[in-house]
């Protein structure tokens, strides 16, 4: 384990940060267009989880590394607790999804939506140009 870093977490460059914009911004263009709740959830999920990565990279020089959304939401706080709490509300779904029984409904991908767009302005006003 490198020193610094949470055990949790990965260095990552600005190079990286700008990749995962990319990243998040293809989720959204993919969630947009009509579709089933799950299908438009999911990917507004992906996309607000890499918009966090890359404000992350930005601003900490690392990213959550073990898969786990509350060390996502985690390593996000040290940023910012708005923006890490929009991405545990996305995250929230996706749990939602896995294990219960309860389907996805359009609010709840709607929120996602926005909760993705959100983050992803978010990455967007990060200087990337390091």
């Amino acid at each position: 384990m490198q020193s610094g870093l949470a055990p949790t977490s990965t260095p990552c460059t600005i190079a990286d940060a700008r990749a995962r914009l990319r990243e998040a911004e293809a989720y959204l263009e993919a969630a947009q267009p009509v579709g089933d709740p799950e299908s438009i959830a999911a990917n507004a999920i992906h996309a607000a989880v890499a918009a966090a990565e890359a404000v992350c990279c930005v601003a900490l020089r690392e990213r959550s590394a073990d898969g786990s959304p509350l060390a996502a939401v985690e390593l996000l706080s040290r940023v910012d607790r708005s923006l890490s709490a929009a991405l545990k509300r996305a995250m929230d779904r996706q749990i939602q999804a896995a294990y219960e029984s309860r389907e996805i409904s359009v609010s709840d991908a709607r929120m996602c939506l926005r909760q993705a767009v959100l983050l992803l302005d978010a990455a967007r006003d990060r200087d990337l140009s390091a």
